[in-house]
């Protein structure tokens, strides 16, 4: 039986129970939209918070009108009477627009199902780039489980049947908030594109993106920004090891070509060691200064 839901997260109906296949099956379609996914973390990192601290090692996913698509089996609708609490859209579909939280609507061979339940709800994404990425799958599972059990309900009401495995997905609204870089834009900045767009100015700031796949990629580019200054000085300081003289690798002319790479700057600091070396080695690092620098020794 799939675990309950995160206790940060709303929505869960009581006594509603999935199967094990059906909830493998779940985790699968997921996995399915968000293409190549890594394995989820052992701990449940997605919960629910505010924003307002200026920590920005955690970011927030809030995904809404979450859009997810089943096989259904309608009823006749002139001979079974539950069907008529339900308005009629497009000309043919069946809809309920809150039922459980959930938006309803029974199309031809489909029933749709739209997560209504708490469009605010933010989902706290931390941790290294592939933990967030992990997150934000483990954040639209939550979404799926809730229409899941609204589904199951909503048959048990109105009749039907469904094997309450999805077939597809759609998630249109991909809110990404409280990052250093979306805080950063200015308040009355709006911009539109087919991947992202940053249309409200409204407190707090925040940047839609296109799918749940570019909210997680997002959420990984961002967690690589955050340990960019680190990776930075642990390559500075690689490149500084590796153009360390090596004596037992060059020979001591080379060493102090090595360490010449300001002029006249350097060729102060190596003074020691350019005395050190025979004449003839003085005589070629004459030569090669004038050639690399255009000046003397």
């Amino acid at each position: 039986m799939i675990p309950p839901h995160p206790s940060t997260s709303c929505g869960k109906f009581p006594n509603m129970k999935t199967s094990a296949s059906i909830g493998k099956h779940i985790k699968g379609i997921i996995e399915k939209n968000l293409k190549a996914v890594p394995n989820e973390t052992k701990n449940n990192h997605v919960s629910v918070g505010g924003v307002g601290s200026a920590d920005y090692s955690y970011a927030y996913y809030n995904p809404h009108n979450a859009r997810f698509y089943f096989k259904y089996l309608k009823t006749d609708p002139l001979t079974d009477p539950r069907l008529n609490d339900l308005k009629t859209i497009n000309k043919s579909e069946l809809c309920h627009d809150n039922f459980k939280g959930c938006r309803i609507v029974i199309k031809k061979n489909l029933i749709e199902v739209t997560n209504k339940i708490n469009k605010e709800r933010r989902f706290k994404i931390s941790g290294s780039a592939d933990e967030r990425y992990s997150q934000t799958v483990e954040a639209v599972v939550v979404l799926e489980r809730e229409v899941v059990c609204a589904l199951k309900e909503f048959i048990v009401v109105f009749g039907g049947e469904s094997d309450c495995v999805c077939v597809k997905m759609w998630i249109p609204d991909n809110k990404i908030l409280h990052d250093r870089i979306i805080d950063s834009l200015p308040d009355e900045l709006t911009f539109r594109n087919d991947v992202v767009k940053k249309v409200y100015v409204d407190v707090p700031k925040n940047v839609e993106v296109s799918s749940p796949v570019q909210a997680a990629h997002t959420f990984r580019n961002l967690a690589l920004y955050d340990y960019a200054p680190m990776i930075a000085a642990e390559l500075e300081e690689l490149r500084k090891e590796i153009m360390q003289p090596k004596k037992s690798f060059l020979n001591p002319l080379e060493n102090v070509k090595l360490g010449l790479s300001c002029f006249p700057a350097d060729v102060f600091k190596s003074s020691d060691n350019i005395t050190a070396l025979s004449d003839l080695d003085k005589a070629s690092l004459t030569e090669w200064i004038f050639e690399t620098f255009g000046g003397v020794a």
